[in-house]
């Protein structure tokens, strides 16, 4: 992951770690690749692999990073309602 950076095209991805084991089109120009990443070769050996995605708006990366860290398919923006009772003696 530390040879990735936001605006690389899609095939500078593939070169720099190979192929993902999964794909997604979700739409709107979004891809998702996903990545099984083991942290050191006796995580590898014992099968112990982290997730992580490279998120691509119209074929360049938008961010990347592990899955589960923030929600990587919705937008990060949302609103706060508040509810202010102001009270007067």
């Amino acid at each position: 992951m530390n040879r990735l950076s936001v605006g690389m095209t899609k095939q500078e991805v593939i070169g720099a770690m190979g192929e993902p084991q999964s794909s997604a089109a979700p739409g709107g120009g979004i891809e998702m690749l996903r990545y099984h990443l083991a942290d050191n070769s006796d995580a590898a050996l014992l099968g112990n692999y982290t997730e992580y995605y490279v998120k691509l708006v119209e074929g360049k990366v938008d961010s990347y990073g592990r899955m589960g860290d923030f929600n990587s398919t919705k937008d990060p923006t949302y609103n706060i309602n508040v509810d202010q009772t102001v009270r007067n003696r």
